[in-house]
């Protein structure tokens, strides 16, 4: 194809695809030098204006005269209220009806769905201008924007692929996920945010990286460690980061939502509260406590929070589950009279259920709680 004569201007709203431009070379700048571009793309490190005009001029134009990947730019209006550029996108040519979507957002037009327009509107054209079969997504595991962007339009997530991404000499794992021609647009699952949430004494608030410290001091310690037999021991560092890194996931895929038990005064984490296990209409609500923070009511606080959240419609910002349950070991009291004065009622009891650090298998208490039973509470 002719550039830029045979690339054509799509449209919606406010978007526009279009032939890149010289007079784009500034925004490629400001794009590929920004710290988000540098860690989730391939662009070089030490990018300059005169890789920019380069790529503008010339490199665009052989992408579409080979073939190899049909190449847009993203106009939109931004903060300012100037339109301008706002990002690059293309479908990679694979051969035999498939391609390979790759998008990267200027810094100012994040966040704002825009590059999600941008990508429908580019998947439209090339299943219907390019007779395209499937379409692949690939990230960097991590890259969670890409990933919403992939999830907003439809795409289904395949899983992870080993040292599949090349990354300036290194290979990083990748997430994968296609489209089909004839597959719905909508996403394929929840992606679980965990709003904050507010009581008298404590905030529920999303999970942080600076909150690793205080997560490895709850989990070393002795009732962390006798409680909860998964966590590992010793418990460090890297094993928080992994865990934030699964809860993200986990939340992304629809499967779980969790949140940190903050001090409402200082915002310091003191505990951990969430619905690991989350099935249709049914959630499990598990927790934990800081040391430093046992015996002031503060889970119990936090749970109550969490059972009006899940139970309240979802038409009202709630989950409108229709059960909820607790699992606690027999011999841990102190877990269960949370749930107790969370209004949780013991249901049942799971013989010889848990396997602990002790090498005996412990029964279970099971409570539970209907939204019914808490409808006739409010």
């Amino acid at each position: 194809m002719a550039f830029p004569d045979d690339v054509p201007t799509l449209t919606s709203g406010d978007v526009t695809l279009r032939a890149h431009r010289p007079d784009d070379a500034e925004g490629v700048l400001e794009q590929c030098t920004d710290p988000l571009s540098q860690r989730w793309t391939t662009v070089p490190l030490g990018y300059t204006r005169e890789m920019a005009d380069e790529y503008v001029r010339i490199d665009v134009s052989n992408m579409w005269a080979s073939d190899k990947e049909w190449i847009f730019a993203l106009e939109c209006t931004h903060s300012d209220g100037r339109r301008r550029f706002g990002g690059s996108l293309s479908l990679r040519n694979e051969g035999s009806r498939r391609a390979e979507v790759a998008f990267g957002a200027h810094p100012d037009i994040r966040g704002r769905g825009v590059m999600t327009t941008a990508v429908h509107l580019l998947l439209d054209w090339g299943f219907a201008e390019r007779d395209l079969e499937t379409v692949l997504w690939l990230a960097n595991v991590g890259n969670f924007g890409s990933r919403r962007v992939a999830w907003k339009s439809g795409f289904a997530f395949g899983g992870t692929v080993r040292r599949w991404m090349d990354h300036r000499e290194e290979y990083p794992d990748g997430w994968i996920g296609t489209l089909h021609r004839d597959d719905s647009r909508m996403p394929k699952n929840e992606w679980y945010a965990a709003p904050r949430l507010t009581g008298p004494a404590v905030a529920l608030r999303p999970l942080r990286r600076d909150d690793v410290p205080r997560i490895v001091e709850a989990c070393q310690d002795d009732l962390s460690q006798q409680w909860l037999p998964v966590l590992p021991a010793p418990y460090t560092e890297a094993d928080a980061h992994t865990y934030l890194d699964r809860t993200e996931l986990l939340m992304a895929n629809g499967e779980q939502v969790q949140w940190a038990v903050a001090d409402l005064e200082t915002d310091e984490l003191i505990g951990n509260v969430g619905l690991p296990r989350m099935g249709t209409g049914n959630a499990e609500i598990g927790y934990w406590t800081h040391p430093q923070a046992r015996g002031r009511g503060a889970m119990q606080e936090a749970v109550r929070l969490v059972t009006d959240h899940g139970f309240r419609a979802a038409d009202d910002g709630g989950l409108g589950l229709h059960r909820m349950f607790v699992k606690a070991a027999a011999d841990n009291v102190a877990s269960q009279r949370v749930a107790l004065a969370a209004s949780f009622e013991q249901c049942g009891r799971e013989r010889g259920a848990a396997l602990h650090r002790d090498d005996r298998w412990h029964d279970v208490v099971v409570l539970e709680q209907t939204v019914a039973d808490w409808g006739r509470r409010q």
